[in-house]
C-alpha cells in the first residue's frame, strides 16, 4: 500500500494535490504539488468536481491530503509537462492545442503529460423558442445568434461550427450568460449557442415560462466537424435534462479530464483508476454531470494515455481516440 504525506492550504478557485510516495524514489522528500485545477474552462464545475474528487481519492489513499491554489487549464498542461506537478485537470481543447504547440502554446509542444480518466464533458447546445421558425442549423442563416462573452468557449465554437456548416448568422451576439436568456425571451436574439455543463441555470429559468427547441447535428455533421476540429469530442446530453429535451441529444463538446506525469508508477495509476471508477456515484452527488466520469467517455480524450491507463482501458475493451495531428 502506498504511503503519502501532504499538506493542506486554502484558496477560492482551485485545488492542488500534494504527493509524496514510496514509489517516488527519485523525487525530493518534501511534498510537491501534483494536481492543479481551476475554473477557467469548466467554470465553477472544475472547483465542484475537484471538491468531490478529493474525498474519493483520500478515502482510498489514507495518508493523502489536499491543498488548494489557483491555476488554469492551459497552465495545468504546462505545469505537468514541465515536471512541476504530477497531476492536473484540463479540457480536450487545451490539451490538444498544448500538445501540438498551437494557439496559446505559441509553437512550444507540451507533450510530457498523459491522460488518466475523464472527469465530465461539456455539451454544445443550440436552443431557440419552440414557436420559432428555426428548426435546423441551416435556419440560423441571417439570424441573431447569442454566444456569451467575447472570446469564451461558446463564442469560439460558434464561429468554428458555423464556418464548418457554411452558415452565416447576421450577428454573433456577445453578452453575459445572466443576460442571454432574456435576449432570447425578448426577441433580441433568435437562438443561443452554449457550450458548458448542463443543466444551465439561465436555461432552466427561461423554460419556466417559455417552451424551448433544441437543434441537433446529424451523424455526418458531427463526424466531419470532429475531423476539422479534433480537440472536441462526441458527447450525448441526456433526455429530460431540460423540459424541452425529450430525447438524448447527440452533439459535440469538450471532455474535461485528469492528466498526469508519464513517470507516475503503473501500479499507482491502476489503483487510482480503480478507486475513481468504483466511486462515480459519490462524484455524481456533487453535480449530475459528474456521473459522466465513466469508461465510455474515455473516447473524448484526444492526447496519449499513461501506459498503465492505456492497458487498463484495452483490457476492458474501451474505445480510445488519439486525435490526428493538425494539418500542415
Amino acid at each position: 500500500m502506498m504511503k503519502f504525506s501532504a499538506r493542506i492550504l486554502g484558496a477560492a478557485t482551485a485545488a492542488v494535490l500534494v504527493f509524496s510516495s514510496a514509489y517516488a524514489q527519485d523525487k525530493p522528500e518534501a511534498p510537491k504539488p501534483v494536481m492543479s485545477a481551476s475554473s477557467q474552462v469548466g467554470g465553477s464545475l472544475y472547483v465542484t468536481y475537484v471538491a468531490a474528487w478529493i474525498p474519493v481519492v483520500t478515502e482510498h489513499f489514507k495518508d493523502l491530503s489536499i491543498s488548494q491554489e489557483p491555476g488554469g487549464s492551459s497552465q495545468n498542461i504546462m505545469l505537468v509537462s514541465g515536471g512541476e506537478t504530477d497531476f492536473g485537470i484540463t479540457a480536450s481543447s487545451q490539451s490538444y492545442i498544448g500538445y501540438n504547440g498551437l494557439g496559446w502554446a505559441n509553437g512550444t509542444k507540451y507533450q510530457n503529460f498523459v491522460g488518466l480518466h475523464p472527469a465530465f464533458p461539456t455539451y454544445m447546445t443550440v436552443v431557440t423558442l419552440a414557436d420559432s421558425d428555426i428548426e435546423s442549423f441551416e435556419d440560423l442563416e441571417g439570424k441573431q445568434l447569442a454566444v456569451g462573452v467575447p472570446g469564451g468557449g461558446s463564442d469560439t465554437i460558434s464561429r468554428e461550427l458555423m464556418g464548418y456548416l457554411g452558415v452565416e448568422p447576421a450577428r454573433f451576439v456577445n453578452a453575459s450568460w445572466e443576460d442571454t436568456g432574456g435576449l432570447l425571451r425578448d426577441g433580441l436574439a433568435d437562438a443561443i449557442l452554449y457550450i458548458a455543463g448542463h443543466p444551465a441555470g439561465f436555461m432552466q429559468e427561461l423554460e419556466v415560462n417559455r417552451d424551448l427547441r433544441f437543434l441537433e447535428l446529424d451523424d455526418a455533421q458531427i463526424e466531419g466537424f470532429l475531423e476539422e476540429y479534433p480537440y472536441y469530442a462526441p458527447v450525448t446530453l441526456k433526455a429530460e435534462t431540460y423540459n424541452g429535451l425529450q430525447d438524448d441529444l447527440n452533439t459535440v463538446g469538450q471532455m474535461n479530464f485528469m492528466i498526469g506525469s508519464p513517470d507516475l508508477p503503473d501500479d499507482f495509476v491502476t489503483e487510482l483508476l480503480d478507486a475513481v471508477y468504483a466511486n462515480t456515484d459519490k462524484l455524481a452527488q456533487a453535480h449530475p454531470n459528474f456521473d459522466q466520469t465513466k469508461l465510455e467517455n474515455v473516447r473524448g480524450i484526444p492526447t496519449p494515455f499513461h501506459p498503465a491507463a492505456k492497458r487498463y482501458y484495452e483490457e476492458r475493451g474501451v474505445e480510445m481516440r488519439q486525435a490526428a495531428p493538425p494539418k500542415e
